[in-house]
């Protein structure tokens, strides 16, 4: 009897070890997409909004879009239009969970990601006559960003990142008064594209950084 009433209790007690152990049996949700914001985007002239998609193992697809002039600051020039952005991701060195080192989404760690931007905007100036006028910017480049991706529970993403690349940019400003300053290339009198940040076509070098926040979905 004695020896029955002790099989009886290992058995209880193996049942609820086994019990205690299924929540971190239990696989995770995993969340293929990321909607996001980047976040000081209103503070330099646009609101601009994000989306990422899992593709592969380790590869992703990204793209933004933006509305320039939707600003919490004032623009001088009072520019108007629209960006957006394309392009994969490939992490490199992804960031795994401890827990039997298993990566929960394809999200996070360092990554190269190869992006082609454009943006398009109007912006006003003054002619030769001091006249105000209307002229407007656009802008295409080819930028090679480096950057590092943190996700917190499972839930929220945290994004940073820099870029170089090419750019090219078609002004159109009628007898632009170039007494305003010493330009020789009209792409020099809107350096920041508000997708990226390129000086002149003259040395046609287009530079971007950022910072994103997003949430995941399923």
């Amino acid at each position: 009897m004695k020896r029955s009433l002790l099989a009886i209790a290992l058995i209880l007690i193996s049942r609820l070890m086994m019990a205690q152990d299924i929540p971190s049996m239990t696989p995770p949700v995993f969340k293929d997409r990321i909607v996001k914001l980047q976040f000081f985007s209103p503070l330099t002239g646009n609101l601009t909004f994000g989306y990422e998609q899992a593709l592969i193992k380790s590869i992703t697809l990204t793209g933004e879009a933006g509305i320039i002039g939707a600003s919490l600051v004032h623009l001088d020039a009072h520019q108007k239009g629209f960006l957006m952005k394309a392009g994969a991701k490939f992490y490199f060195s992804p960031d795994y969970y401890l827990d039997g080192m298993k990566r929960y989404n394809d999200f996070q760690g360092a990554y190269f990601n190869p992006v082609l931007v454009y943006s398009g905007f109007g912006f006003d100036y003054y002619d030769n006559n001091g006249k105000k006028q209307r002229g407007t910017n656009n802008s295409f480049g080819l930028l090679l960003h480096l950057g590092k991706q943190w996700v917190i529970s499972n839930v929220i993403a945290l994004e940073l990142y820099g870029g170089i690349g090419y750019g090219y940019s078609w002004v159109s400003a009628n007898e632009y008064s170039y007494s305003a300053g010493n330009v020789t290339d009209l792409s020099e009198i809107q350096p920041y594209k508000f997708s990226h940040i390129q000086p002149s076509n003259d040395v046609p070098i287009a530079f971007d950084a950022g910072f994103n926040i997003g949430i995941l979905l399923k």
